[in-house]
């Protein structure tokens, strides 16, 4: 009898909460602290480097990116860049050498290949009277330079994102526009890149007039044409624009299926046509 309730005792099943072998601890403390989940990390990784991939090969970075309709960190990347050239410039401009010309009787330094504007003589000012001037058109320039980089940049990228919604939906293709404004974004990274070249430039230089502001980068196309129209198209475009035009060209081919190189044609043509369109309102 006693054998057979030690039998039965051992072959009964035991829930596990009433096994006892000593000490009972918490799995986690058993392994150690938990790894932390790296994914996150490696998902902001990613997309960090997506814009600039999308940069160098924008044959393997674009499509993908349009395709999803990613343009928050191609944007950001695009005004911070923007902030950042205004910020170095707004440290080195200087406007004293145009208020002093002016309050000498003489026309302030023009711009290269500007002509000289003519200025009527007026009442000396005093010293003081002079450097309010100068302190007043300062910040004044400085204004303008963060808020063309605070709310121009983000303007010219929406504005650039429509004109390709609207090429796009002329030329057949169904783009919606968040992926236009993806290509948009992505077109615009080369104005990044002229940016950050353009606060290094400002940062080696004692002082910039505000004529000079538009000299910082030189990256024109340099080359002689008869033709007037296209000297005109020629002269206001530089490598940046080019760029930024093969990149608008691989994003309205994602945005609206269309095919690459009919896209990259559609895209050089508007691109020409706005480039006439100013030179001859600029005049």
């Amino acid at each position: 009898m006693r054998r057979r309730s030690f039998i039965l005792a051992v072959t009964s099943p035991t829930p596990p909460e009433s096994l006892s072998f000593g000490t009972v601890t918490d799995p986690e403390e058993s392994f150690g602290p938990a790894r932390p989940d790296t994914r996150n990390g490696r998902r902001v990784a990613s997309a960090l480097l997506a814009p600039l991939v999308a940069l160098l090969f924008p044959d393997r970075g674009v499509p993908p990116m349009v395709a999803a309709g990613r343009f928050r960190i191609a944007m950001a990347m695009v005004i911070a860049a923007a902030l950042l050239a205004a910020a170095a410039v707004s440290v080195r401009v200087d406007v004293g050498p145009a208020v002093r010309a002016e309050n000498a009787g003489a026309p302030p330094p023009p711009s290269a290949g500007a002509p000289a504007p003519e200025q009527p003589m007026g009442e000396a000012k005093t010293d003081r009277e002079i450097d309010e001037e100068i302190a007043k058109r300062t910040a004044v320039t400085r204004v303008k330079l963060g808020l063309g980089a605070a709310l121009g940049t983000p303007t010219r990228i929406v504005l650039l994102a429509l004109a390709l919604f609207l090429l796009g939906r002329y030329l057949g293709g169904k783009t919606t526009f968040q992926r236009a404004l993806a290509a948009a974004s992505i077109g615009a990274l080369p104005w990044a890149v002229r940016s950050l070249i353009a606060a290094a430039a400002a940062l080696r230089q004692e002082g910039i007039a505000p004529t000079d502001l538009d000299n910082l980068v030189a990256g024109g196309l340099s080359g002689a044409v008869s033709h007037p129209l296209l000297a005109r198209v020629v002269g206001g475009a530089d490598l940046f624009t080019l760029w930024s035009v093969v990149l608008c060209g691989f994003g309205l081919s994602a945005a609206a299926g269309i095919g690459r190189v009919r896209s990259l044609v559609a895209v050089a043509i508007g691109t020409a046509l706005f480039l006439l369109i100013s030179s001859i309102g600029a005049r």
